[in-house]
């Protein structure tokens, strides 16, 4: 059987995931007879998910071949009671237990290269789901052969080779196997798809199912030069700074919609991995960013949000900094939020302790040369500071309880030599 194995070294340690099903067994017998020279070293790793009474038999059955074969195996118990309780699906939730403990457990045993037995029947089903389900535009249409995962890769060595070719490989090398009796259940979709709705497909003469890897070829070229346009605009077109992301509003505009979801996604992803933002979503948010609006919270979660700041829009991170009042009875350097606070020794006894704060409803300063007084939300609209912003500045009080700095903006004349503020975020 011709399978891919550029996807690792001589040196390397392999785990194989093993279901007991046909596919697996097949990799499994090929990985150890005809190939056993291309790796080091190889572990079977067998995920019992106990929903169905046949798992008991499968999980006997595979460490008894493993042990008639002399082939080290890990066995890893899945709890799911819970969710078949409630009448849930455990399908996208035990596949991301199974690939936690494959992560872990990889690591435990130093094996660095994990192979699945995916093939090309997979493949289709795999293409046929995403373009059916609208999860075409924004990731690869299909499997990749192989990628790098956190501390290992993963690579699927039959993905060019058909279901007929392992099944004809099966009877001919008699590869023992156990059939999993839900794959017949067209309850679930991806069973339906493979079962129904190809085989239909295909029965078709001018049909033919296999056109579709055609168009994942086409399609993952042009995903490509998606991701390369976004990377160079975000090169050109933002500034970092610390958790804050500004992007020129503007340019942004000026994007084909394609084009600035991958680059929201691309900027959302610290954030945003295990829940994508809809497409719905993104079309309102482009709708804001399109109209007249000079200041405005797009969106806001309790861990980051994105703002309209005139001619830019900013995506802001939030960090555990403390911004709980402090008072300050000496000089010396203290951190405020983003902030760094510098008393220095010329602070008189007369001034301290010093109280630092967030705003409050009614602050006012005092004008130089006592000009009269002035709002704090006044002074921060005239100078454009960002309504994030806003709620994070440094207000400092002297010991009479009155204003004499606001962050970076505002210090009063006689205490410009005795306090220095930075933004360090900045």
């Amino acid at each position: 059987m011709n399978i891919y194995t550029q996807g690792w070294t001589e040196n390397d340690h392999l785990a194989i995931a093993v279901s007991t099903g046909v596919d697996s067994m097949v990799l499994l017998d090929v990985l150890t007879t005809e190939f056993a020279h291309t790796y080091q070293k190889l572990t079977v790793l067998h995920v019992n998910h106990g929903i169905r009474e046949a798992s008991k038999e499968e999980e006997q059955f595979i460490r008894d071949y493993c042990e008639k074969h002399q082939i080290p195996l890990a066995v890893h118990h899945l709890d799911l009671s819970e969710l078949t309780a409630q009448g849930k699906s455990i399908q996208h939730t035990a596949r991301e237990q199974r690939y936690d403990w494959f992560e872990t457990h990889m690591k435990t045993i130093g094996a660095n290269v994990l192979v699945t037995a995916h093939h090309q029947d997979d493949q289709l089903e795999t293409i046929f789901y995403r373009i059916m389900t609208g999860r075409s535009t924004r990731s690869p249409l299909g499997m990749s052969v192989q990628e790098t995962r956190p501390g290992f890769k993963l690579v699927r060595p039959l993905l060019n080779v058909t279901k007929r070719v392992i099944r004809q490989y099966q009877v001919t090398n008699e590869v023992p196997y156990y059939e999993d009796a839900s794959n017949t259940d067209n309850h679930y979709v991806r069973n339906d798809i493979r079962n129904r709705i190809l085989p239909e497909i295909d029965e078709n003469p001018q049909l033919d199912v296999s056109q579709l890897l055609k168009l994942k070829q086409w399609h993952d070229a042009q995903f490509q030069q998606l991701q390369d346009t976004a990377d160079r605009f975000i090169q050109e077109n933002t500034e970092t700074e610390q958790e804050r992301i500004n992007i020129d509003r503007n340019a942004f505009n000026q994007l084909m919609h394609s084009q600035k979801t991958t680059v929201m996604d691309k900027l959302l992803n610290k954030w945003t991995k295990n829940q994508p933002i809809s497409e719905h979503a993104y079309h309102e948010w482009f709708a804001q960013l399109e109209s007249s609006a000079a200041q405005a919270v797009i969106y806001a979660t309790d861990k980051w949000n994105i703002q309209i700041v005139y001619d830019k829009f900013i995506i802001m991170g939030y960090t555990d900094t403390d911004l709980t009042p402090k008072r300050i009875t000496q000089s010396g350097h203290y951190q405020f939020g983003t902030y760094q606070i510098i008393i220095d020794e010329t602070i008189e006894d007369a001034d301290l302790p010093i109280v630092v704060r967030v705003r409050q409803a009614g602050d006012r300063f005092v004008l130089p040369q006592n000009r009269g007084h002035q709002k704090v939300n006044r002074l921060m609209i005239n100078r454009k500071v960002p309504g994030y912003e806003r709620d994070r500045l440094p207000i400092l009080l002297n010991k009479q309880g009155e204003i004499v700095a606001v962050g970076t903006l505002f210090t009063a004349p006689n205490y410009e030599k005795k306090l220095e503020i930075t933004n360090l975020g900045v």
